[in-house]
């Protein structure tokens, strides 16, 4: 670590397209103006780069997490969702400690629990 530019180890998705083929609900139901055609998008989460909104893993729980703590949900997909809004905002909360502390390991073991989270949020809901 330098004087002044801080190291720091991070995680990015590598291909944005693997996650509307992996978790196609729920990218249509955080992103509806991308993924379902529809009108109007959530409070967007996401991150620019380039201009260009990246919707990754990462961007995917937290619009989730948010759509699941504050959004306009229906009560079906809240109640099959509800669950899964706390596992997923610790889960990803402890990712950042993980790669701010350069700990690789946790941060790569954590990447797998969020991933299996999301998996089984994708079981849990409800077709659009």
């Amino acid at each position: 670590m330098g004087r002044i530019l801080f190291i720091r180890v991070s995680a990015a998705t590598y291909d944005e397209r693997a996650v509307q083929k992996v978790w196609p609900k729920l990218c249509a139901l955080v992103w509806p103006d991308v993924f379902a055609g529809g009108a109007g998008s959530p409070a967007d989460s996401v991150r620019k780069v380039m201009g260009s909104p990246v919707r990754g893993v990462l961007e995917l729980v937290d619009t989730l997490v948010e759509h699941l703590r504050f959004g306009d949900l229906t009560n079906d997909q809240k109640s099959a969702l509800a669950p899964f809004a706390d596992t997923l905002a610790s889960q990803r909360e402890r990712l950042d400690v993980a790669l701010g502390n350069r700990d690789v390991s946790a941060a790569h073991a954590l990447t797998n629990s969020i991933e299996d989270a999301l998996d089984d949020a994708e079981k849990a809901c409800p077709a659009a």
